[in-house]
């Protein structure tokens, strides 16, 4: 076995496979549209004059002589200032071009092997949806028209659209892929009895690309006018869609990662110049967190609605966050406030950035709640309880911050005292000494238990 070289592995089987611009690896550069000689005219990282260009299946970005640069950056270097590390960059470039990375075992060996010609099919189906769009503009252009995208705004979101099933298994069948295994990724649906039935709940719809651990991409697909109803959703995702991986997490910014619930509230950070992802849910779920820590991120804000569901979901991010070792921050939104999607489209990009300044680390939002859940008139003793059990799992500064605004209320979290209340209102409303010890411990942790004994005399 030959000695491996990451160098000639990337040179030979990535950068040929890759579009650096389309994939968004180079978005800090303000990539512009592709000319009609193939370049991405884009920021020199070495100079920072907008004179640099980028050719897709090439290593480097090139700036010309005429700006007294004429240097040339690779793709690594460029993705190193954005703020990967070293082995984020080989993963993710190989990623992008759809490359698997080889094991231990194949080092010195640049075959592409027959998984990978099989992950393939997920950049077919971004040329096929790409394609229909094309073939079909008036949903986008209807889509564009109603939300008042830019054209600039709607080239850098590079949505596609989804016609029918039949279009795209046509399509599919002409690149040498089967039903089987478009069903498999979503694309497509069927009746394993009927094979001659096929359909997919994506059809008509404006469609995104989400990537997904296997390499692949998972369609989700929107409306081009209007909110739907509840038979026919504004938003739908394929059947096999998993939100491991949020959504843009690859489009990184120098900036701090902030975490919103909708994929285009999380266009609009990206168009703010903001590190913006998509969850595709009102909380960061446990996968999402393992994920982003092993991608080295140590600090992030989560966008939340100022409602239950908002405190409920930025509850559950702090637990899944901060108990590994992620300090968490949290941008409550008011009632009525506008999301970050309608705030760039009305362009107030200003106030977006200093909703931003104004986030809240976990540990002052936990005693800010705390403070207003005991300013009420009967305190919940089940949301304090919540909050003192969350703040169990807080990082060694969001915790010094709790204590220290705790403190300051004067509260004493004697949780052993509420238990007790608890187990006393119970019993006073009529449940069994067995229904009310259940409770509390399913409500609190703790364990009632009645012991007799025989006192002489």
């Amino acid at each position: 076995m030959t000695d491996f070289s990451v160098s000639d592995f990337l040179r030979t089987s990535v950068y040929p496979n890759l579009d650096a611009v389309e994939a968004g690896l180079l978005d800090s550069l303000d990539p512009k549209t592709r000319t009609t000689s193939g370049s991405y005219p884009l920021t020199c990282p070495a100079c920072k004059a907008k004179e640099g260009f980028y050719f897709p299946g090439s290593g480097y970005i090139n700036c010309p002589r005429k700006k007294e640069c004429g240097r040339s950056t690779s793709i690594w270097d460029a993705m190193l200032e954005c703020g990967y590390t070293n082995g984020e960059i080989f993963k993710t470039l190989c990623a992008a071009a759809n490359v698997e990375p080889p094991k231990p075992d194949q080092k010195g060996s640049s075959n592409p092997s027959a998984a990978q010609a099989e992950n393939r099919i997920g950049k077919a189906m971004w040329q096929i949806t790409q394609a229909l769009a094309t073939a079909h503009p008036a949903p986008l252009q209807q889509f564009q028209k109603e939300r008042g995208y830019t054209n600039d705004q709607m080239a850098a979101m590079r949505l596609g659209y989804y016609s029918t099933a039949q279009d795209v298994q046509a399509a599919l069948k002409a690149a040498g892929f089967s039903v089987e295994e478009a069903v498999a990724r979503g694309y497509l649906e069927h009746d394993p009895t009927k094979p001659t039935v096929i359909w997919s709940s994506l059809a008509g719809r404006i469609i995104g690309y989400w990537r997904h651990e296997d390499g692949e991409i998972r369609l989700w697909g929107r409306l081009p006018t209007g909110n739907g109803d509840k038979f026919n959703k504004k938003y739908r995702f394929s059947k096999t869609h998993k939100k491991t991986i949020p959504y843009l997490i690859e489009k990184r910014h120098n900036t701090m990662l902030v975490c919103v619930e909708g994929t285009f509230d999380a266009w609009a950070l990206q168009f703010a110049g903001i590190w913006g992802c998509a969850l595709g849910g009102a909380l960061i779920n446990a996968e999402q967190a393992l994920y982003l820590m092993a991608r080295g991120v140590i600090e992030l804000a989560h966008m939340v609605d100022g409602d239950t569901a908002g405190w409920d979901g930025a509850i559950t991010s702090i637990r899944n966050c901060e108990g590994i070792g992620i300090i968490t921050n949290i941008i409550p939104l008011g009632v009525g406030m506008d999301d970050p999607d309608a705030m760039v489209r009305a362009g107030k990009v200003d106030q977006l950035i200093a909703l931003l300044d104004q986030k809240v680390n976990a540990g002052l939002y936990l005693a800010q709640m705390l403070r207003s859940v005991l300013d009420s008139t009967t305190p919940d003793s089940k949301q304090i309880h919540r909050i003192f059990a969350t703040a169990e799992c807080l990082t060694p500064m969001s915790r010094a911050l709790f204590d220290k605004h705790v403190a300051l209320l004067g509260y004493r979290n004697d949780t052993e005292f509420e238990a007790g209340k608890l187990f006393s209102a119970l019993i006073g409303h009529g449940c069994t000494v067995a229904e009310a010890a259940g409770l509390v411990r399913r409500k609190t942790g703790y364990v009632i238990t009645f012991t007799k004994e025989h006192i002489d005399g």
